[in-house]
């Protein structure tokens, strides 16, 4: 009984993540009425990829990029945070 009790919660957690691939949980139409930020020229290396583009806020001594999708729903990839991070002002 607790084999299959393990397996049927395995089975749903694989389709919750299925789901969640075929849904667009936010969309930059969503993000960018809510969420005051900057559009970014290119996305940061380690996070770019082909066919997104990146937006940057800040928040809790952090900077935040976001990245979405730039075509179809416009669903947002991807998210990192970088807390070490120097502007040279001079």
């Amino acid at each position: 009984m607790r084999k299959f009790v393990v397996a049927l919660a395995a089975f749903g957690f694989a389709m919750s993540a299925a789901r969640a691939q075929e849904s667009c949980a936010m969309n930059y139409p969503v993000f960018e009425g809510a969420i005051p930020h900057l559009d970014l020229a290119a996305c940061p290396k380690d996070i770019a990829r082909p066919g997104a583009f990146c937006r940057v806020t800040t928040a809790n001594d952090a900077v935040h990029v976001f990245m979405f999708e730039e075509k179809g729903k416009q669903c947002l990839l991807a998210a990192k945070s970088y807390r070490d991070y120097k502007l040279d002002l001079k």
